[in-house]
């Protein structure tokens, strides 16, 4: 899968651009704050329907507009063409997705089509920082290889927010507590789906994270990441937990047991929590492992390349994990990198190399 060609119209700070791609490897340089990293965010959103910085799609508008829309042309690909447009005016918020000319208005049917995998430097906050970063991550992953598991998500998603309503709505006195078996029920199934989900993912997922950590930090053991619940057994098992934790839902008006709280930990075979133990060089090594074992596992159940970006994360290594990640990257996909200088790394890359240079939202090749 490669990006022969991307077109952006208002995105960011870029009133128009049209930049061709080198088939195998792309340096987009600049200094910070120039653009670079809004044309790898422009791809996320063609790929993904979303930035990768978790920003809102009227925060991408450039300024003094009402609209954006971006594009990519694509070879080596059943597909051709992605599009993705926003308009928000007079209180008039629309999105639309196209493949191909056709429009798409479920977001399992263009998700995990146009594959990439972005590393950038915030990667190490799903190793530091919440669950909610790590449930978000790995959701993201799963449903780029199970594309149905986006449906099952947001089908988990509307029963738990219509059970946590009517939580609150007894709690007020404003329903009768006899509702609220059905959607114990309900709630029990879906989560149960999610849960198994999760846990069968993350066991194969395993095998391509030691490897990929193991090559990049040069070192013997790494850590094994486990989905931590407070559920095992069957959606029945789930269900009586559930009735089990029924007054304490009561009290708080909401549902505290479930996928949504559910966490993914990091630990070694003594079951120590890694981040107690990691230095900062292996906390980072582990988020490139990540983003790798994204790209193999894809590869190897979809039999497709993703095509891979990397946002600035070279200048955060140290010289030999720097050397294993170029080697490891060479020759797997389509590699667009955004860096202040590309002088260092380009030296002695052989291939199909091009060299943009950024500018106060003009693009310029070397």
């Amino acid at each position: 899968m490669i990006l022969n060609n991307l077109k952006l119209m208002n995105f960011r700070n870029y009133g128009s651009l049209d930049i061709h791609f080198s088939p195998e490897i792309n340096f987009i340089t600049g200094d910070n704050g120039s653009g670079k990293t809004n044309i790898l965010e422009a791809v996320s959103v063609i790929s993904n329907l979303k930035s990768f910085r978790n920003t809102s799609d009227s925060h991408i508008i450039k300024w003094g507009s009402s609209s954006y829309y971006c594009s990519g042309n694509i070879d080596n690909s059943e597909y051709e063409k992605f599009e993705v447009g926003f308009l928000n005016e007079s209180e008039k918020i629309k999105k639309k997705i196209k493949i191909d000319g056709k429009e798409i208005t479920r977001a399992s049917d263009y998700y995990g089509k146009l594959l990439t995998v972005i590393f950038n430097p915030s990667d190490i906050n799903i190793i530091t920082g919440a669950p909610e970063i790590r449930r978000r991550y790995f959701d993201s992953v799963i449903s780029k290889i199970f594309p149905e598991y986006i449906d099952e998500l947001n089908e988990f998603k509307s029963v738990l927010n219509s059970r946590n309503i009517l939580l609150k709505k007894i709690r007020e006195g404003k329903a009768d507590n006899r509702q609220l078996d059905v959607w114990n029920r309900l709630f029990s199934e879906k989560a149960y789906i999610i849960l198994k989900r999760r846990e069968i993912f993350i066991k194969d997922f395993n095998t391509f994270f030691n490897n990929s950590y193991s090559l990049i930090g040069g070192e013997t053991e790494s850590p094994e990441i486990k989905y931590n619940s407070v559920i095992s057994g069957s959606a029945e098992d789930f269900y009586k937990l559930i009735q089990w934790r029924i007054r304490e839902d009561l009290r708080r008006g909401s549902t505290g047991t479930g996928p949504q709280r559910d966490d993914y930990i990091f630990q070694n075979g003594n079951f120590i929590n890694f981040n107690n133990y990691a230095s900062q060089g292996q906390k980072r090594t582990a988020s490139i492992s990540l983003k790798l074992a994204e790209f193999e596992m894809i590869s190897k159940i979809k039999q497709k390349k993703s095509i891979i970006l990397v946002d600035d994360i070279f200048s955060e290594l140290d010289e030999k994990r720097r050397s294993n990640m170029i080697d490891l990257l060479k020759n797997k996909s389509q590699l667009i990198f955004t860096m202040v200088n590309s002088d260092y790394i380009t030296a002695g890359i052989k291939g199909d190399l091009k060299i943009f240079s950024v500018d106060n939202g003009r693009i310029y090749t070397k």
